[in-house]
């Protein structure tokens, strides 16, 4: 007794508040994981009949995308996060995701949680799993409840506290018991507040007061709701036995209540201890993309933490009954108690870290005018109008347009974020664990792989990319190996230059860092060079390294070939960037208007790279008689630069398909002479091609960026991020 007595003193307001109160002010101090459920729909509107896109990997092993019940039922699952705003981002990525690929079967997710429009129950499929005992689950679950119930979707959201907020409010008690006691008090008191959750957060509405059919008496739930024992943990596992050995339910799947204990290990057997709470009562908001906002989960976690820091008998005195309030609204006393709460949670706030802003605040806002609320507004259109299906639409197309964008990740190089996304529809999981160098830990069943900026893998050795890196060395591999290349010579600053130069005076020839990556330092000079171009070219090349290659330029296009475990997988050309004339404004301002087109940014993060001034556009111009300050005849078209890499603003066109095999097999040649498993060929061949063109293999790079494939600016998308995880093994072929 006298231990119960000193745990309940170490979850009381001021004991946490002294404890924990660092914490609380800070982040993180709990962790938050959203399952989101969605039926898949036609483009009119009616449940999709087909299968689970096979583009989003197996359902039976994919920890972010699976289906609930139903085929058509899509589900996705975000890991633990450390914030609502985190999972938020994480939830939108996922559902960007799924949007998608959703697109070209010209499918859409409904946006509410009361089902679209429904073919004959008989052609309802259950989810098709490989595993038969999750099969007969949901042929059981067919037969006890009806179909129209199994198939309303909703948010679980899942919540715990972090163990070191935990430890602290310990303070050297029994860690294992104070857990237990601070899940138990904050589900026993968010039991009481349910009616509040559900009356601010309903959006299922049914009649004309209903505002959540989910949580109404005919609502999701399995029978034993009421008979659940939230006390202690041995007294919550001996209900759910009972609940198991009376019938009421087949499995602790089946739990269908509105707040759910979950364990470490299964209730029914073995040491337990509470791991989350899950909550079940959460509405899909139709009027958010990714059903949820996050204001919204900012607002559950303040509910959430103002349950564990406030007294039982302070709560109990707002109890009322949630299956009333989601069948018929909140009366007036019950409104004026939800105010109440309202600016308790405002106390609460003040003590906590929140990143959200406006959380209570939009609730007030329906809380005061009824009219605003999410079941109101839903009721007022129908639950089957039409304009659930303009948002699912509008939702889709969000998704579409920026197609390349992880929210969440889109601070990472867009090569990773590509690995990201194809790592999500393969079901394999991944951690960032260094956003600066964007390295990714990817874990599929018992193998593990380590990636660096998309390309950088234990498939290639670290002797490779220092190969490869000394362009001198390169040429040198590469014509052992029967491979052309153009003909040049080092040199240094300090040389005689005079002499050096003197052979390639009056030609057309390329000035470069022996070292160097991404068209740094280059200077091409498609007319013959004068003495004086050379000498500011090897100037410009000796910032960026002492050793310098000079060399004849080689006339054609420059094609990218991306090798894969021997294969040319895909092929681009670049184009270097480049301006078109109006005849009014000068280079200068058409850069600039250039540089508004949504799909350039700076550094990697979309297709294409921001097209910075510099010397050597400077210079590149100054061939043509051009500067900045020039005006171009309307419809002129002007290269900017010599070179067409991509970090240097140039655009990536597909030319996998028009590109002759002998070229094709020249890459994989290129490759194999750095014994090189991932790379990318940049091969010279003059227009128009053909199988016996001339060519001329400029340099092998060992960190190929996969967006120029991915995200071309025309022709094809290649899945080069995909091809990438099937070398690695976490991917079948």
């Amino acid at each position: 007794m006298k231990d119960h007595i000193g745990i309940a003193e170490k979850l009381n307001r001021e004991s946490i508040l002294r404890s924990g109160g660092a914490l609380l002010r800070s982040r993180p101090n709990c962790r938050i994981g959203i399952e989101r459920e969605s039926l898949r729909c036609t483009a009119c509107g009616m449940l999709s009949e087909a299968a689970h896109p096979a583009s989003l990997g197996g359902k039976d092993d994919n920890p972010y995308i699976t289906t609930d019940w139903a085929e058509s039922q899509i589900e996705l699952i975000t890991p633990p996060c450390e914030s609502p705003a985190a999972a938020h981002r994480f939830l939108e990525m996922l559902t960007d995701i799924v949007l998608r690929e959703l697109a070209p079967r010209q499918e859409l997710l409904w946006p509410l949680s009361t089902p679209c429009r429904l073919p004959d129950a008989g052609r309802i499929a259950c989810a098709r799993f490989e595993e038969a005992a999750e099969n007969t689950r949901r042929r059981k679950l067919r037969e006890k409840y009806p179909v129209e119930m199994l198939l309303l979707s909703g948010i679980h959201c899942n919540f715990s506290f972090t163990d070191e907020f935990l430890r602290r409010i310990a303070d050297g008690a029994d860690r294992k018991a104070v857990r237990e006691a601070g899940y138990l008090k904050t589900a026993r008191n968010l039991q009481r507040l349910l009616w509040f959750a559900v009356g601010l957060l309903g959006a299922s509405p049914a009649g004309t007061t209903g505002i959540s059919v989910r949580n109404s008496s005919a609502g999701y739930k399995s029978a034993c709701s009421a008979q659940l024992d939230y006390t202690s943990v041995a007294a919550y596992c001996e209900s759910v036995n009972r609940c198991l050995e009376t019938g009421l339910i087949a499995a602790p799947s089946e739990l269908y209540t509105p707040v759910r204990l979950r364990f470490s290990e299964k209730p029914t057997g073995g040491p337990v201890e509470i791991n989350r709470l899950e909550l079940r009562f959460i509405d899909l908001n139709p009027f958010e993309k990714c059903g949820i906002s996050a204001a919204d989960l900012e607002l559950l976690r303040l509910l959430l933490f103002h349950c564990l820091l406030t007294g039982e008998s302070e709560l109990e005195r707002f109890s009322e009954d949630f299956e009333t309030v989601a069948e018929n609204g909140f009366t007036p006393g019950q409104r004026e108690k939800a105010a109440e709460l309202l600016k308790q949670l405002g106390e609460t706030a003040r003590l906590l870290h929140v990143e959200i802003p406006g959380a209570l605040e939009g609730a007030a806002g329906r809380l005061h005018c009824p009219e605003h609320s999410y079941a109101e507004r839903i009721r007022k259109a129908g639950t089957l109008s039409p304009e659930w299906l303009r948002r699912a639409e509008t939702y889709r197309d969000d998704a579409l347009a920026e197609a390349w964008r992880l929210p969440g990740f889109d601070e990472l190089e867009l090569s990773t974020q590509c690995m990201i996304r194809e790592a999500v529809k393969g079901g394999i999981h991944f951690e960032v664990i260094s956003r600066e160098d964007n390295i990714l830990r990817l874990r599929k069943g018992t193998r593990r792989e380590y990636v660096v900026q998309a390309t950088r893998t234990s498939l290639d050795t670290y002797v490779t990319p220092l190969l490869m890196n000394n362009k001198l060395v390169s040429k040198m591999l590469l014509r052992e190996h029967g491979i052309h290349t153009p003909d040049g010579i080092e040199l240094r600053p300090d040389d005689d230059l005079a002499d050096r130069l003197r052979p390639f005076i009056g030609k057309r020839a390329v000035v470069k860092p022996v070292s160097t990556n991404y068209g740094i330092g280059i200077s091409v000079f498609e007319h013959p060079a004068t003495k004086e171009q050379l000498r500011e070219a090897v100037r410009l090349a000796a910032g960026f390294d002492r050793h310098i290659l000079v060399e004849e330029f080689c006339p054609g296009r420059e094609f990218r070939f991306l090798v894969i475990a021997g294969k040319t997988f895909a092929v681009t050309f670049r184009r270097a960037c480049h301006v078109v004339g109006d005849g009014v404004s000068t280079i200068h301002e058409l850069i600039e208007r250039a540089n508004r087109h949504p799909w350039r940014a700076p550094g990697h993060h979309r297709p294409l790279v921001t097209i910075v001034e510099d010397e050597a556009m400077r210079q590149h111009l100054a061939l043509q008689a051009l500067d900045f300050g020039s005006v171009i005849p309307a419809g002129e078209d002007i290269p900017l630069r010599r070179i067409s890499n991509i970090s240097a603003g140039g655009e990536a066109c597909d030319a996998t398909e028009l590109m002759p095999e002998r070229f094709k097999r020249i890459a994989e040649r290129a490759a194999a002479a750095f014994d090189a498993v991932i790379c990318g060929v940049d091969i010279i061949i003059p227009e128009p091609l053909g199988p016996g063109s001339s060519y001329a293999v400029i340099e092998a790079n060992f960190n190929p960026a996969l967006l120029i494939h991915e995200f071309p600016f025309e022709g094809k998308s290649r899945p080069a991020a995909r091809q990438v995880l099937i070398a690695l093994g976490l991917l079948d072929d």
